[in-house]
């Protein structure tokens, strides 16, 4: 799934889990958060990363940009990713995921959307 495609089931599903939607830049020029939300005064900043021909070179991108934008201890920070990011988010030192309390999103090609513990 294209990364433009994955937009609307992320939203679909961070809404019917009680998000309020604050923020959705879906241009690639912008600094920040592709999606910011916030549920019980607590927000999550997603950074989406979807089908490419460099994969791996994607997936270090986006884990870039979440560390540029970690200036939050208050919030949680996630990236939501294609199912052909799979065996990268799988094989993602635990170590780093819970110091950094990354919460990781697969978003699969019919567009439901599963947390990878």
């Amino acid at each position: 799934m294209r990364e433009h495609e994955m937009f609307e089931s992320m939203i679909t599903y961070l809404k019917e889990r009680g998000y309020n939607i604050l923020q959705v830049h879906k241009e690639r020029t912008h600094h920040g958060p592709d999606i910011l939300v916030e549920r019980g005064g607590r927000k999550l900043m997603i950074q989406i990363k979807g089908d490419s021909v460099a994969i791996k070179t994607d997936w270090d991108t986006g884990l870039g940009q979440l560390l540029d934008i970690m200036d939050d201890e208050k919030a949680d920070y996630a990236m939501a990713v294609s199912k052909s990011y799979e065996r990268l988010v799988k094989g993602f030192p635990s170590y780093a995921k819970d110091k950094l309390k990354l919460i990781f999103f697969i978003v699969n090609d019919n567009g439901s959307v599963k947390i990878v513990p």
